[in-house]
């Protein structure tokens, strides 16, 4: 997948420029048919991740709801998931009239564990949400161990993580579907956007559904269902419930443009990367991230923890050097507004009764409470300036280390 643009470190190139020029000379911008941008993603995404079928949908919290749905999750049913993540994680949980059940995390990396999982296991538990936080992979096999035994179905969320290993093989290959976000911020994007990937035909279909208005526009050669008239009267053929969550041509262009280049954007990050742990990881007062035996992270962002100084000192001290700040960790789902609304009512925003057993209040996660109170995040966008980057970092480095 080259691409004219591997050596510009600027975001977008002619490629994208090019395809949506393409698009609006069509003038036709909703998804089109096989061979138009929308469709040429799906095809190219699934090679490149090495699953059976792909679907391109509206953005990436759009993905983690159809993943679910895909999986067969309904009302009633709990879903375990990691505190520590982009509330879309859990909340498309609560859209499908399910109810999260937030499990600890390992607090050198922020990441649910097998244990963890375990311990929150109940007879109503039908899947569980794996997120690759900031692009390191979650220990796959002793998970996938625990959802086997209990006959869970496993969603890997890999938003923050396009191309990282596990055991060789690329996060997003181990569990039944997996889903990806294509937000500004990630390693491509197409603006907003997701993408759903899966080697199962069942979950394609029922994620299809879910996306299209309950309307079949199976690919990969999966036969679609035939509308029968009722009572004489012809139908258009909605054969489930279903939201518009389809991606449009303009979003595939950019999209199509953007994954040709991601092998490169993966190598500014580990470069960046590299630049962090060569130069923070034998400070002290300083703890980056585990890096668990058999990963090959590639980052979204690294966070790292302060043993000793607040963050908020931190970013005084950076200030007053001339070094941009830091980001302070922040996203403990069940500590949100929203959650604590839920707890205060027991029942879900979408009015499912919550069971006494499940818990939104403070110290449900006590490890993930404790890591996040000390927690700061850097970024390792493909675009930063590596030498800027480098002075933001050195200047961390003599501040903490004293």
């Amino acid at each position: 997948m080259a691409s004219p643009d591997d050596g510009n470190r600027e975001q977008f190139g002619t490629q994208e420029l090019d395809n949506l020029r393409e698009v609006l000379q069509s003038r036709a911008l909703w998804r089109g048919e096989e061979g138009a941008f929308v469709s040429r993603f799906e095809d190219d995404f699934r090679e490149w991740l090495g699953r059976d079928y792909a679907l391109a949908v509206s953005s990436g919290t759009a993905a983690n709801e159809a993943a679910l749905a895909g999986c067969g999750i309904g009302p009633g049913d709990e879903v375990i998931c990691p505190p520590c993540s982009f509330i879309a994680s859990s909340m498309s949980i609560v859209a499908l009239g399910a109810v999260p059940v937030f499990a600890d995390v390992d607090p050198r990396t922020f990441i649910i564990t097998a244990e963890s999982i375990g311990a929150a296991i109940t007879a109503n538990a039908k899947a569980v949400v794996v997120v690759h936080l900031s692009g390191q992979p979650a220990e796959m096999q002793p998970i996938l161990e625990v959802a086997r035994k209990h006959n869970l179905a496993v969603v890997e969320d890999c938003a923050q993580a396009y191309g990282p290993t596990y055991r060789g093989s690329k996060v997003g290959t181990f569990g039944d579907c997996a889903c990806f976000s294509l937000q500004q911020s990630k390693h491509i994007t197409s603006g907003e956007g997701g993408i759903i990937a899966t080697s199962d035909p069942e979950v394609y279909k029922r994620a299809m559904l879910y996306t299209n208005c309950g309307m079949p526009w199976y690919r990969y050669g999966l036969e679609r269902p035939i509308a029968e008239p009722v009572a004489g009267m012809r139908t258009r053929g909605h054969f489930g419930f279903g939201h518009n969550y389809r991606m449009t041509e303009l979003q595939g262009a950019v999209a199509v443009g953007q994954l040709a280049r991601i092998e490169q954007f993966n190598e500014w990050r580990r470069e960046l990367a590299g630049i962090v742990r060569g130069t923070l990881g034998e400070v002290a007062g300083l703890r980056l991230p585990t890096i668990y035996p058999d990963t090959d992270p590639i980052h979204w962002t690294i966070l790292a923890k302060l043993e000793q100084m607040p963050v908020a000192d931190l970013n005084a001290k950076l200030a007053e050097a001339g070094v941009g700040g830091v980001g302070a960790y922040s996203e403990i789902n069940y500590l949100e507004a929203v959650y604590q609304q839920m707890s205060r009512e027991r029942r879900t925003s979408m009015g499912c009764p919550l069971p006494e057993y499940v818990s939104y209040a403070p110290g449900t996660c006590p490890q993930a409470e404790a890591a996040a109170k000390t927690a700061f995040s850097l970024s390792t966008h493909h675009t930063v300036d590596p030498d800027a980057f480098r002075a933001q970092v050195e200047a961390i480095a003599r501040i903490v280390g004293g």
